[in-house]
């Protein structure tokens, strides 16, 4: 990583790699070499993303899961480019050149994390005098979960407690790793409530929401979150003789942060005492007070976000955000069903192809089904997917964290579509067809 930041000619640089701060602001190179289409840095800041996600992984589980994290990383990045610069034979010819030194060091017991020694003596713990327990181990990333369940399929000495373990993760679509569809989390669940799995390890999708039966097993794993979520992952803990841990390394950060959140709790508990022991006037007042000064806050951020909207659709173009080609404007796109963006026009199509079999989302759309998922051409990142409309039209829906939007002012990023400096129109399905219909009568 410091070698990177010295070709990046960045011979100053704070050393606090495999930290959520130095993530924070590698993102924030990678959102800057974006919108001034600065390929180097753009894709020297993904690079070094990986390689602290790599770090934060170490951290948690296995050095060989790092290694693993990052091997696939370089394997995929090989397979879908075409053609590489100077600078992608920099970075590739860095990892390939280390990466015997880094098998090696992966696979030395010395540095196997302690963290994973104390989790498997809870285990055994927990699971060798009860054939009926079930547990919920928590951690931070789906990364983790799927790390973690290899270590525990492939641990010699757990393997006579009858763990029988999966992971539970969310259902949106990241990047980052493989998102689990609505259908595959109701499996699982149901699976833990028969019995059939007496472990999930799982995500803070799990904390609440979910119809999780009562464990009597609970860990949160190397986790620094607020005391909302700690007090949600240990009411899991619902069953008779439950044991509630917090696993982490003495004196960090996450352990700071546990006792803050138990502080926090206490306070919180007061503060619900106090407003219970109000006088019902003085409630009543209090309640009309803060509805007030909700509503007037949410007209002030309507206005905020219309006065953001000061470009007309035909003056802002799309660009991709990894290779800078320019590839649509503005009033190419549409939205269906309130939530989804898409291209109308069909000189689209040029700028992307179809790489996968149809994407599963897990749950049915009314109107539309989906198709493969696309890539940019030229450079071959994802940038959303096909949707199949009333079974007639094609539309391809496009995620706006994948584009640069160039204004007449300047060239910015969005993670929403709705922080766009441009309104959107409504897809009219009869309008689109209709001309859709005569152009191809035309044809």
């Amino acid at each position: 990583m410091a070698t990177i930041h010295e070709y990046l000619g960045e011979f100053e640089f704070t050393r606090d790699f495999g930290t959520q701060m130095y993530e924070q602001r590698i993102v924030e190179m990678e959102k800057n070499g974006a919108e001034s289409a600065d390929r180097i840095r753009r894709t020297c800041a993904i690079h070094l993303r990986k390689y602290n996600d790599a770090l934060l992984l170490h951290d948690t589980v296995r050095m060989k899961d790092a290694y693993d994290f990052l091997e696939e990383f370089y394997i995929f990045e090989k397979f879908v480019k075409d053609s590489r610069d100077e600078t992608d034979v920099f970075l590739y010819s860095l990892f390939n050149d280390n990466t015997n030194e880094l098998l090696e060091l992966s696979r030395n017991m010395k540095y196997e994390n302690p963290k994973l020694t104390r989790l498997e003596e809870i285990l055994k713990e927990h699971f060798q005098d009860s054939s009926n327990s079930q547990g919920i181990i928590f951690t931070r990333t789906r990364q983790n979960t799927h790390s973690l369940l290899g270590w525990i399929n492939s641990n010699d000495s757990l393997k006579s407690f009858n763990i029988k373990a999966e992971v539970l993760t969310g259902a949106g679509f990241s990047n980052q790793s493989k998102h689990m569809t609505q259908n595959e989390q109701k499996e699982v669940i149901e699976k833990f409530r028969r019995g059939l799995l007496n472990l999930l390890i799982s995500t803070s999708v799990a904390e609440e929401g979910l119809d999780i039966p009562q464990c009597n097993i609970v860990v949160r794993y190397g986790l620094m979150t607020n005391e909302i979520s700690m007090m949600q992952a240990r009411g899991r803990a619902r069953a008779d003789d439950s044991c509630y841990s917090f696993l982490a390394k003495s004196g960090g950060r996450e352990s700071r942060r546990e006792m803050t959140n138990e502080c926090l709790e206490d306070l919180m508990k007061r503060a619900i005492k106090y407003v219970q022991d109000m006088p019902e006037r003085e409630y009543e007042d209090k309640i009309k007070d803060l509805q007030r000064d909700s509503l007037t806050e949410r007209l002030v951020k309507k206005n905020k976000e219309e006065s953001k909207k000061k470009f007309l659709p035909s003056e802002v173009r799309l660009d991709c955000r990894n290779c800078s080609a320019a590839v649509a404007y503005g009033n190419d796109l549409r939205v269906v069903e309130e939530s989804h963006h898409v291209n109308i026009n069909p000189t689209f199509k040029v700028y992307y192809e179809e790489y996968t079999g149809p994407v599963v989302l897990g749950k049915k759309m009314m109107d539309w089904v989906p198709g493969s998922a696309i890539r940019c051409r030229f450079c071959k990142a994802h940038w959303g997917l096909i949707m199949i409309y009333r079974g007639l039209t094609t539309l391809p829906i496009i995620s706006i964290k994948n584009f640069v939007i160039k204004t007449p002012e300047s060239y910015k990023t969005c993670k929403k579509w709705k922080d766009v400096p441009f309104p959107l129109e409504r897809f009219k399905y009869n309008e689109y067809f209709e001309e859709h219909q005569s152009d191809t009568e035309d044809d």
